[in-house]
């Protein structure tokens, strides 16, 4: 498939994801403090290991916040791997998230990721949409990536609202995506977390719309940096996958880019 024919077949991948209500986790984050109020941080351990109680895993002090342009630097491009296309998000595909909310408070977090503001607020974000078994007649696995840099004890913050979210909210909660559409979500799975970065946390979110998709979500903290990867599976919503291969490579060009920013 030539560069053109993959652009446009991912396209039609992020129309689809778009169609069913997923867009979730790919919005802009201006990094101004204008968050929506959502507490979106927390995470679990690595392999969705126990709570490291009320303190946060520590990032290493030497560690700083990528800018917006050492974030485009440490995201995937195309062919970098094998079998996924990846495509850098159009500015509004990206803006158009909004504000997602749900009445239950311990469970905002998670509903903030069916929008596009979170709290805190990145310093800066980039976004990437990927696509699997791209042909003409199919597309498999689809999703986002969001790649983001954090003030000191934000990244922390973001994993630790998250762990706790998927802890609590196990039975679902009912949610509102950044349009005001009904986004309900029926029930939150815990998932085995990768052993990447500083610390890691994997679950689903069960969608409560006629395809009953789930999506998952796979996210890593790599110092002040928090990369989020959000999965569906077009051709079966309910057989979401996120692909180990993609998150080893974006992981590890964000550690990279991390270390160099620290020496």
């Amino acid at each position: 498939m030539n560069d053109s024919g993959a652009k446009r077949t991912v396209g039609v991948a992020i129309a689809v994801v778009a169609a069913l209500g997923l867009m979730t986790g790919c919005g802009s984050d201006s990094g101004d403090g204008k968050a929506d109020g959502a507490k979106q941080a927390g995470s679990a351990g690595r392999n969705g290991g126990a709570s490291q109680g009320d303190e946060a895993a520590s990032s290493d002090p030497a560690a700083k916040p990528l800018s917006a342009s050492a974030l485009e630097r440490a995201a995937l491009t195309n062919g970098e791997v094998k079998g996924l296309e990846v495509q850098k998000m159009t500015d509004k595909e990206v803006s158009e998230g909004g504000s997602a909310k749900t009445g239950k408070a311990a469970c905002q977090p998670l509903a903030a990721l069916i929008g596009t503001r979170y709290d805190p607020a990145p310093k800066a974000s980039v976004h990437r949409a990927y696509a699997t078994d791209l042909t003409k007649a199919q597309i498999g696995s689809t999703g986002l990536i969001r790649i983001s840099s954090y003030a000191p004890g934000d990244a922390e913050r973001t994993v630790k609202d998250l762990r706790d979210a998927v802890s609590a909210c196990r039975g679902g909660f009912p949610a509102e995506d950044g349009t005001g559409v009904k986004a309900d979500v029926t029930k939150v799975t815990p998932l085995d977390a990768p052993e990447a970065g500083d610390e890691a946390v994997a679950f689903s979110l069960h969608d409560a719309g006629k395809e009953n998709a789930v999506i998952k979500f796979t996210v890593v903290r790599t110092g002040p940096q928090v990369t989020v990867f959000f999965g569906v599976n077009i051709a079966d919503p309910a057989k979401s996958e996120i692909p180990t291969a993609l998150v080893d490579a974006q992981v590890a060009k964000v550690a990279k880019a991390t270390k160099g920013a620290a020496s």
